[in-house]
C-alpha cells in the first residue's frame, strides 16, 4: 500500500489563496466554517430574537420547523459555497455587508407599502413599485459589473458565467409546464384529442365506404341511392371515443419568493473584487432575511 509523502495532501482541500477565480467548485473546511457560521447558524437566531423583539413580520414556526430550515440552510448552503467558489471569494468585506444588508432588508419590508407579494403585482402601491424598481436598477448594475468582470478572465470563463443562467431559467419552465399539466391536465387533453380526431377521421373514412358500397349495389339493383330510406352509415355509426381521464385533484400556483431570487444572485457574487464582495454581502443577507422570516417556502402551492 502506497504511503503518502510528507508534503502530499491527504485530503486534497482547496487551498483559498491558490483557487482560481474561474473555477466551477471548491471546498475548503475552515472556510465552510468561517461561511456557515456567518451567513446561517449566528444571523439566524439573532435575527429571530430582534423580529420578536420589535414585533417584525415573521411565520410562526415551532422548534421543528427551526431545526427543518436550519438543516436546509446547511444543504442549500453548502451547494452555494462549493459551486459559488466562496472557498475563494469569501473575505470580511461580504461579513461587514452583509450583516448591515440583513436588518435593513428587514426594515424595508417593514414599511407599510412593502407588505405584499409578487403573485399580488398587479394591486401594488405605488411606493412598493419605487422600491421594487430601485432594486432592480441596483441588481442590473451589479450584473453588469460582474458580467464586465467575468469578461476580463481567462476565455470561455464568461461564456459559462452568462450562460449559466440557463439553469435557474430552465428549473423555472418546468414549474410553469408542471402547473399546466396540472391545472389544465395539459399532456392528457392534448393526446385525448389526438385520439378524438383520429377515431373521427377513421369512422368518417369508413361510413363513407360503406355509404358507396351501398349505393353501388343499389344501383346494380335498379334503386335510386337519392330516393331510398335506407339509414345513412355515417350518421348510423358514431366513434366510440374514450372519456378524458384527470388524475388531479389539487390545483397549483406559482409563488416566486425573494428567497429564491437572492440564492441564484449568490452563485454569481463569486469574484474577490471588494465590489463583488459587497454585493455577494447584500443577496446573501436578502436571501436569509426569506430564510429567517418565513422559511423555505415552496415554488409551486397546492
Amino acid at each position: 500500500m502506497p504511503v503518502p509523502g510528507a508534503q502530499e495532501p491527504v485530503l486534497d482541500f482547496s487551498d483559498p489563496y491558490n483557487v482560481k477565480e474561474t473555477a466551477l467548485f471548491s471546498f475548503n473546511p475552515l472556510v465552510y466554517l468561517y461561511f456557515m457560521l456567518s451567513f446561517l447558524l449566528v444571523p439566524y437566531p439573532i435575527y429571530q430574537f430582534v423580529a420578536k423583539r420589535y414585533n417584525w413580520e415573521t411565520n410562526n414556526k415551532t422548534m421543528a420547523r427551526h431545526y427543518s430550515d436550519l438543516l436546509l440552510g446547511l444543504s442549500y448552503g453548502t451547494l452555494l459555497f462549493v459551486f459559488g467558489n466562496y472557498t475563494r471569494a469569501f473575505s470580511w468585506i461580504t461579513v461587514v455587508s452583509f450583516y448591515p444588508s440583513l436588518f435593513g432588508y428587514a426594515l424595508i419590508a417593514e414599511l407599510p407599502f412593502t407588505k405584499t407579494s409578487l403573485p399580488n403585482i398587479k394591486h401594488w402601491p405605488f411606493g412598493m413599485w419605487v422600491v421594487f424598481l430601485t432594486a432592480v436598477a441596483i441588481i442590473l448594475a451589479f450584473a453588469a459589473f460582474h458580467i464586465y468582470w467575468a469578461a476580463t478572465l481567462a476565455l470561455p470563463f464568461v461564456i459559462y458565467y452568462v450562460c449559466s443562467l440557463l439553469v435557474p431559467i430552465f428549473l423555472f419552465t418546468i414549474s410553469i409546464a408542471l402547473i399546466k399539466e396540472n391545472n389544465k391536465n395539459w399532456t392528457r387533453t392534448f393526446i385525448h384529442g389526438y385520439r378524438v380526431r383520429w377515431a373521427t377521421s377513421r369512422n368518417h373514412g369508413s361510413s363513407v365506404n360503406k355509404k358507396n358500397a351501398s349505393d353501388e349495389e343499389q344501383q346494380d339493383e335498379g334503386v335510386n341511392p337519392e330516393s331510398s330510406t335506407s339509414v345513412d352509415p355515417v350518421t348510423q355509426h358514431q366513434p366510440i371515443i374514450p372519456e378524458l381521464y384527470n388524475p388531479y385533484t389539487r390545483t397549483l400556483s406559482l409563488h416566486l419568493h425573494h428567497w429564491q431570487i437572492f440564492y441564484v444572485l449568490a452563485y454569481f457574487t463569486r469574484f474577490t473584487h471588494p465590489v463583488s464582495q459587497v454585493g455577494a454581502g447584500i443577496v446573501l443577507a436578502c436571501y436569509m432575511e426569506g430564510i429567517c422570516a418565513y422559511g423555505y417556502d415552496q415554488l409551486l402551492n397546492d
